[in-house]
């Protein structure tokens, strides 16, 4: 499924839109508050601010890569775009959910630098809802493009895999 063999997506029979919505809302909600609220709670861990603001502008460079390659296929909702292809190619050889991925590693950028239970919490939280929200997508996905069953087993979630063989 390189990007010579992308093909379209027919959308004649998506699922209801609502549990999209839902999830792009929480995941919204979330990352503001990750981002815009602070409490102490009492606990803190060692405020990592090299680590954390490394992971946080690694975690945005990864958002905009894997944001390149989809192009127009480009969205929020966990349902396939009509007219999006398959991409399996740059992050998305490496690991299923690039964009999620960074955002994860955007999120935990922000948890580190502060310390703060309340942000390791969110960053929790989002890992929970990001996870739900792929396996409600990739049900999606393999409905959508015959070859997506075999891309997810051979393609790690979230977390890359770099010592294993990805030459699909």
């Amino acid at each position: 499924m390189s990007g010579e063999s992308m093909r379209e997506v027919d959308n004649s029979n998506l699922p209801n839109r609502w549990p999209s919505r839902i999830f792009v809302l929480v995941q919204g909600v979330l990352l503001l508050l990750l981002i815009f609220t602070h409490f102490d709670f009492g606990w803190r861990a060692r405020q990592l601010l090299w680590i954390g603001t490394t992971f946080e502008w690694l975690g945005i460079i990864g958002i905009l890569v894997s944001a390149s390659f989809l192009r127009s296929a480009l969205t929020a909702m966990p349902i396939p775009k009509k007219g999006g292809k398959m991409t399996s190619h740059g992050l998305y050889r490496y690991v299923r959910h690039p964009m999620y991925s960074s955002v994860l590693l955007f999120s935990l950028g922000i948890a580190l630098y502060y310390g703060t239970l309340y942000k390791y919490i969110l960053v929790g939280l989002l890992c929970l809802l990001l996870y739900l929200k792929s396996s409600y997508e990739e049900k999606l996905l393999a409905d959508t493009y015959p070859d997506y069953a075999n891309y997810a087993k051979n393609t790690p979630r979230f977390i890359p895999n770099f010592k294993r063989n990805n030459s699909l």
